[in-house]
Parts: structure tokens; sequence; C-alpha cells
């Protein structure tokens, strides 16, 4: 069996799985780690000044659960279209925060390609293993 360069090589419900355990996994972990400090991280938020105080404060706070559920239910492929939307909006947020070019190490916001990874499971579905394969062939009641 040849390869063609020009074609892909495998089936194309593969994609979005692994773009949804990538970004999934990702919102788990940032979620998870901003927890971990989350006093030290609402001051952060409030540093920077952009929301009013009390605003940032609850933005910071319910950041973190939210970015958990948001990977958790992406990596089981629950509810991807509203996932991948709440996803992408929270990405925008970090855009919005940081800039597209936030400086040090960084050659633009990565934020920005997490997004676009957000957005295409708009377009392509969950892909292969996800809840909402079981869901759309559940009998309606």
């Amino acid at each position: 069996m040849a390869i063609k360069i020009n074609e892909p090589i495998g089936r194309n419900v593969w994609a979005p799985f692994l773009i949804r355990l990538a970004l999934g996994g990702y919102f788990v972990m940032a979620g998870l780690g901003k927890l971990e400090v989350l006093a030290a991280f609402i001051e952060q938020v409030k540093s920077f000044g952009i929301l009013p105080p009390n605003v940032a404060a609850l933005y910071a706070t319910l950041l973190p659960y939210g970015e958990v559920a948001v990977g958790g239910l992406m990596i089981v492929g629950l509810w991807t279209t509203l996932t991948g939307i709440l996803s992408g909006l929270l990405l925008l947020s970090f855009v919005f925060a940081f800039g597209f070019f936030p400086g040090g190490h960084d050659l633009f916001n990565k934020d920005l390609i997490l997004c676009a990874a957000a957005c295409s499971l708009l377009f392509s579905g969950p892909g292969v293993y996800a809840l909402d394969n079981i869901r759309r062939v559940a009998p309606a009641a």
C-alpha cells in the first residue's frame, strides 16, 4: 500500500477526536493548576486592571471551574458544539487580556492556535469515541 502525499492517511473522524483530547486536556490541566493557587490567581487577574476589581475577582474565581468543566466535556465528546463555542470564547478572552504578541519568548499568542482548534470542532463535529455520537443514535422518547 503506497501512501499518497496529497491524501489523508486515515479516516477523517480521527482528527476531531485528537483535537478534542488535546484541547480538553489543556483546559483541564490549566483549570486544575489555577485551582491550586486560586487566591494568587485572583490577585493576578485583578492586577491586569482590565476589569473592575469585583468583576475580575468573580471571573478569576469561576474561570478554573469553567476550564475544568469545558475540558472534561470536550474530552468525553459531550455537547461538542457548545464546548467548542465556550472554549473559543475563553481563548479569545485570553487573547484580549494578553494581546496578539504577549512578548517574551513567544512569537505570538498560542491561544490563537487553540482558538482555531476549538473552532474546527464546530465544523467537524466530535469525531470518534464521543458521547455525542451515542446521543445521536438513541431513540427519541
